[in-house]
């Protein structure tokens, strides 16, 4: 890797570390608030690109297992936000959307993550998504537009 390739990376590994330290302490996005309620009984959930776990620590707060998973690992940050019962509801996986497995869920959250799928492998990715929501599907999603 060249010279320029590396400092490319370096400066994109900064960004992402900022973004996560400013929001590490961010409430979850409207959306999940307003899922949580509408008092569906709590089961599986995942959060797809949860970055530093604003939407998981709330789901888990409000009694959902969550599976987090991120590119980046955002494990420590969010798991030191939650105490010994809850850290018992919270898993964690770093994946690239590109290859990512996922399991069934009662609900999938994906807040401004979706379109970090490389366009060659969206439509593999989407099927997954479907594919993993159980038959009374939930899908909360925000994107960078309407």
């Amino acid at each position: 890797m060249d010279k320029d390739k590396i400092l490319n990376k370096i400066k994109e590994y900064k960004k992402i570390v900022k973004y996560y330290k400013n929001t590490e302490n961010a409430f979850p996005h409207a959306i999940v608030k307003e899922f949580i309620n509408m008092n569906i009984k709590p089961e599986n959930a995942i959060d797809l690109g949860c970055g530093a776990g604003r939407d998981t620590i709330y789901l888990i707060k409000n009694g959902w297992n969550v599976l987090a998973i991120d590119k980046e690992d955002t494990e420590q940050i969010i798991s030191s936000k939650l105490d010994n019962k809850e850290i018992k509801k919270f898993r964690f996986t770093s994946q690239n959307f590109e290859s990512i497995d996922l399991e069934k869920n009662k609900l999938l959250v994906a807040n401004f993550s979706i379109p970090f799928c490389q366009k060659v492998y969206f439509s593999q990715f989407w099927n997954k998504i479907v594919e993993s929501i159980s038959k009374e599907r939930l899908f909360c999603r925000k994107f960078f537009s309407d």
